[in-house]
């Protein structure tokens, strides 16, 4: 018999539990559950970045646990509503550079705008700055 019991699930994922018990006259009654174990998600953007190639934050990228999470895109917007940078991919940061190509932009607040799907189906959405230092 434990009182209190804790237990570690190996993975996420839908786990069915079953608490049995027992008085003392011996009879017995189950009560079962099913457990939703979720991915733990974050995902964080960084409020500046100086892209002068000294290999130290040189480029805007969000950060976090979100392995699991699809649909992602990542949007930067100057201060005209000139989108300079697009990414399906949430490894890939933007370097400064209209669409990480060509000039680099000029200092300055852009908009950044991320959404994706968590493991689960829900939308996540971002809003934020990105301070472009150099």
């Amino acid at each position: 018999m434990e009182i209190n019991p804790e237990y570690t699930f190996p993975d996420t994922g839908i786990y069915k539990v079953a608490l049995v018990v027992t008085n003392t006259e011996g009879c017995k009654d189950t009560l079962i559950k099913y457990l939703d174990v979720v991915p733990g998600i974050s995902y964080f953007l960084p409020n500046a970045f100086t892209p002068n190639n000294d290999s130290k934050n040189d480029e805007f990228i969000g950060v976090g646990e979100y392995e699991g999470i699809h649909d992602f895109e990542m949007t930067i917007w100057n201060r005209w509503g000139e989108m300079v940078f697009i990414t399906q991919d949430p490894y890939t940061g933007w370097n400064g550079r209209k669409n990480n190509q060509g000039e680099m932009s000029p200092n300055g607040v852009y908009i950044c705008l991320v959404k994706f799907k968590n493991p689960r189906g829900k939308e996540e959405k971002l809003e934020g700055f990105a301070t472009l230092i150099r």
